[in-house]
């Protein structure tokens, strides 16, 4: 029976006002929601600035694919969002359906899903993907942006390092109390204070930048004769500290 094939040609030729029906194909008319010879739901017309829309915004995210019903890719899309290649066949893709006119649209998709509950959907996923990024994003870069300040004060030390070590070429020994080594005049950033105390042990308290809870907390630069010169050992006063700094200044050490 002609009825029991999908793929069957209309009794009629179509009107510029039908569609054939996915089921039995038969002639409805295109804004129908039920073919009236077989009963089954038509697919809805795909709304044309929707779906430009929907693919511009987030199609990075293959949320025009689910508006198209095409779940199994639009789940790709979701899963290889970060890869920013779903990003850019969907930029194509845009492209594509702004070339393509309603009617030839209609001929190749049908629409599963309201265009507006789709973009509230997805830019819902896009606004919780976004906050979780950032959440990760945001410490990282700020623990970035601290060590490299931690690098700019542990570089400032270099001058009181150099004076302990022309001290000690000069003494051939190490300062007893640290008030014979004439402290630089080179500022410290951010630091209250940096004092060189017995030993030669060079103390650099922080001002609280770039973390408020180590204000008054202390870098260590502990020197050791080494034959001929000195060798330094950094360390800071809590462990909390050693986070911001290069692995090899992480060593908890006590205040000389």
């Amino acid at each position: 029976m002609d009825a029991a094939n999908p793929y069957s040609a209309p009794a009629a030729a179509l009107e510029s006002d039908q569609k054939i029906c996915h089921s039995c194909g038969a002639a409805v008319k295109k804004l129908a929601e039920i073919c009236p010879k077989c009963g089954v739901r038509q697919h809805g017309l795909v709304n044309k600035p929707a779906l430009l829309l929907i693919t511009f915004f987030l199609g990075g995210l293959g949320a025009h694919k689910f508006y198209l019903g095409k779940w199994v890719q639009g789940i790709f899309y979701l899963l290889f969002f970060w890869l920013w290649i779903p990003g850019l066949i969907a930029l194509i893709e845009f492209i594509i359906y702004a070339c393509t006119s309603s009617e030839r649209l209609n001929e190749k998709y049908s629409t599963h899903g309201s265009a507006a509950v789709i973009m509230i959907v997805g830019a819902l996923v896009f606004a919780v993907i976004v906050g979780i990024l950032a959440a990760i994003a945001i410490p990282a870069f700020q623990d970035y942006q601290y060590r490299g300040k931690m690098a700019e004060t542990l570089m400032g030390l270099s001058a009181h390092k150099d004076a302990v070590n022309e001290y000690f070429a000069e003494k051939r020994q190490l300062p007893v109390s640290g008030v014979e080594v004439k402290l630089p005049a080179v500022p410290v950033s951010r630091t209250q204070s940096v004092n060189i105390t017995r030993g030669g042990a060079i103390v650099a308290r922080l001002s609280g930048d770039p973390d408020a809870r180590f204000a008054g907390k202390a870098i260590i630069l502990v020197p050791r004769v080494d034959g001929e010169s000195l060798t330094w050992t950094c360390g800071v006063e809590e462990q909390p500290m050693a986070r911001y700094l290069l692995a090899s200044c992480r060593t908890v050490l006590p205040l000389p």
